[in-house]
């Protein structure tokens, strides 16, 4: 039965005639691609109208949708984010988009959603997979600035290049939230990525003492060799302030110096994709 509907849904939408009309469509394009991913989902395979029409659909997306039901608004957010896709959407259907995260949630399907407990917890200030209804008490502003800092950390491909560019995260100093979420939760989702990258700069930038205690708090973890490194290379490229070259001499005096000086390989097996 799967590999028929596979062939079914393959054989409609490669279909030239139907690609013409659907095109100019824009409420056909969401419910093909709610019915596609519906039909995918229910039987385990890949919808065929996204990958041939991603384009279309994020174009109607990202306008005002103002024909397009509510109801079909929700479900084309539902399967987006199944699919891996985090939006920004408007301000008018972030009530339909929470509504699409929380079932998300409630699906207990984190394989096959983007919602890793890192992005779960930076977006939405959830530790795991429950309590989806505690979505719905983030606000649009709060949401769009944590997905901005998470989409500007996902935009290295390297450490060194994220510390040059240390300047595009001073924006998020001054936002309570983004700054309360690492402070709380950095020993959660600490690990050699770039969400934890950016994290650190802004705890490093920070002239706080209570940034600086979380990072002391870390050595007392038993750390691995790569996550000392990646401290240990934050802290070398931070350290012209004092208090910055204090937590450089205290992971040395907590770790072995090899690690610190060392370049640690790390398993990029092991690391979330952003």
């Amino acid at each position: 039965m799967k590999n028929d509907l596979l062939e079914k849904q393959n054989e409609l939408y490669g279909n030239l005639n139907f690609a013409a009309e659907i095109k100019k469509d824009n409420i056909g394009i969401i419910k093909h691609f709610i019915a596609s991913e519906k039909e995918a989902y229910e039987n385990n395979f890949q919808g065929q109208f996204y990958p041939s029409y991603h384009y279309e659909i994020n174009r109607v997306m990202s306008s005002k949708m103002s024909k397009i039901d509510d109801e079909d608004i929700y479900l084309a957010f539902y399967y987006q984010l199944k699919l891996g896709n985090i939006y920004k959407p408007l301000e008018k259907h972030y009530p339909l988009f929470l509504k699409a995260v929380a079932h998300n949630i409630d699906d207990n399907d984190l394989d096959n959603t983007f919602l890793n407990p890192t992005h779960l917890y930076f977006l939405f200030g959830i530790i795991n997979n429950e309590n989806a209804d505690s979505v719905y008490d983030t606000a649009y502003e709060d949401y769009t600035e944590s997905l901005k800092f998470i989409t500007l950390c996902g935009s290295y491909t390297t450490f060194p290049n994220l510390r040059k560019k240390r300047a595009r995260f001073i924006q998020f100093l001054e936002n309570e939230t983004i700054m309360r979420r690492i402070k709380n939760g950095l020993s959660l989702y600490f690990k050699s990525d770039f969400i934890t990258s950016g994290s650190l700069v802004l705890l490093l930038l920070d002239t706080n003492t209570s940034s600086k205690e979380v990072l002391y708090n870390l050595h007392k973890l038993n750390l691995k060799n790569t996550n000392v490194w990646l401290l240990g290379s934050f802290y070398k490229d931070f350290k012209k302030s004092d208090t910055n070259k204090k937590l450089l001499k205290d992971l040395y005096a907590t770790y072995p110096k090899e690690w610190i000086d060392e370049y640690q390989k790390t398993d990029w097996n092991q690391i979330d994709s952003l």
